[in-house]
């Protein structure tokens, strides 16, 4: 598994691969010198509302607007704070940003010759969303964390990112600034500029594969002791990682973090545990007629005796099947149980049917599964019997009942085709 996949985790549910070619490197480069031009005549380390606004207005020059904040937060500042800085420990720097009550962040990635976006996000006053490139959207109050792809159609529920004391500097930096790295709390700069420390780190030993990466360099405001850079580079590679992250006074109204009103399931019905498959009809998701269901493999016993071969299928390698029962039982050390395999499928409005997604663990009254996806029963999702493209996109839950073994499975879903 390349690093970039482990960073990606916890942005699961959106989609965020964009194209950006020569030209529009060259196009950002551009605006982003002439927009720091104009940053010259600012005063303070923050950009007037109005100058932010015209700039915010061009989604190309949303780049160039975060990279003037860096630099008015790197070079605005003056430095007061003594001949010692190069003393001031990362945990420092922890501790100020944990005074924080607005942060605005940028997720780029270098590979090769292309410069991408890979999601922008806003937290304030303990409420995070987030966006990708694609339009798929996620809200986290602090207590539930919702995810919604670019059709807004829910594909997510589940307990907040926040749930157990994760801190929004961990949760932006994918956990490789985390308060449990000790080794990192006690590093000092090893760069002192008249504006800026910069701290360079180690992958952390607890990260997954961080034996892939080279380094993590982090630029830090010499007065505000806030983190206004990251860069994560990977070994025997010249691609990284780079994250931007301001502090402005929040523009974004408070509705801007309320996610959209969610209505109802698009098909639901009771299922028997290791029953018989359930047909339900699907009403308000075009193109789609029934889904059929199974529910089956519940396990409530100890950790230790987690089975190995929980999720396991002749069309799975077995590399995949270990890496995800490696999950679901550290998934399941951490939430209890019962756990659920639920096995869906669909029927078209043309009468075709889809494959059978195997692989879904759902737990009762917890959370609604993440985006699912089926194609074509046939394989893929371009060989349906009159070859057109279709991908099912979907959302399953399940709910207990007072009846024993019986419980209540509803789905969320839409037909993707290649017109929308």
């Amino acid at each position: 598994m390349k690093p970039a996949e482990n960073i990606e985790k916890f942005i699961k549910n959106l989609d965020l691969d964009i194209d950006i070619n020569e030209k529009t490197d060259k196009r950002i480069l551009k605006e982003l010198i002439e927009t720091h031009k104009k940053s010259k005549q600012i005063n303070s380390a923050l950009v007037r509302p109005n100058t932010r606004r015209i700039i915010m207005k061009n989604p190309i020059t949303k780049f160039a607007a975060a990279a003037v904040i860096i630099i008015a937060v790197l070079f605005g500042l003056k430095f007061t704070g003594g001949p010692d800085m190069g003393n001031t420990a990362w945990g420092n720097v922890i501790n100020r940003a944990a005074q924080v009550d607005y942060m605005h962040v940028y997720w780029l990635k270098s590979r090769g010759d292309t410069l991408f976006r890979q999601f922008e996000a806003w937290y304030a006053h303990g409420k995070l969303v987030m966006r990708g490139d694609k339009g798929g959207m996620t809200y986290d109050d602090g207590q539930t964390k919702q995810t919604f792809d670019e059709q807004g159609m829910r594909v997510g529920k589940e307990p907040s990112f926040f749930a157990e004391g994760k801190t929004f500097l961990e949760l932006f930096t994918a956990d490789l600034l985390s308060d449990k790295n000790e080794q990192l709390s006690r590093q000092t700069p090893t760069s002192v500029g008249d504006d800026f420390l910069i701290y360079e780190v180690d992958p952390p030993p607890y990260w997954n594969h961080s034996d892939d990466l080279e380094s993590i360099v982090i630029t830090v405001g010499k007065n505000s002791l806030l983190p206004v850079q990251m860069k994560v580079f990977e070994k025997d590679s010249d691609d990284y990682d780079l994250v931007m992250f301001d502090y402005e006074a929040s523009e974004k109204p408070a509705e801007s973090f309320i996610p959209p009103t969610v209505g109802a399931a698009n098909c639901g019905g009771e299922v028997v545990l290791d029953g018989e498959e359930v047909v339900l009809n699907i009403e308000g998701a075009p193109g789609l007629k029934q889904a059929i269901v199974r529910l089956h493999s519940k396990y409530d016993g100890p950790v230790e005796q987690f089975p190995s071969d929980y999720i396991s299928g002749e069309r799975l390698s077995p590399d995949f099947c270990r890496a995800v029962n490696e999950g679901l039982r550290k998934n399941y050390e951490k939430e209890g149980g019962p756990i659920f395999r639920l096995q869906v499928h669909f029927i078209t409005d043309e009468c075709y049917r889809s494959g059978t997604n195997e692989t879904i663990v759902l737990r009762p009254n917890k959370n609604e599964a993440g985006r699912c996806g089926v194609g074509s029963a046939n394989g893929g999702v371009d060989d349906w019997p009159d070859g057109k493209y279709r991908n099912v996109r979907f959302s399953p839950s399940l709910k207990s009942t007072d009846k024993e073994d019986t419980y209540i499975v509803e789905i969320r879903c839409r037909l993707k085709s290649s017109d929308n």
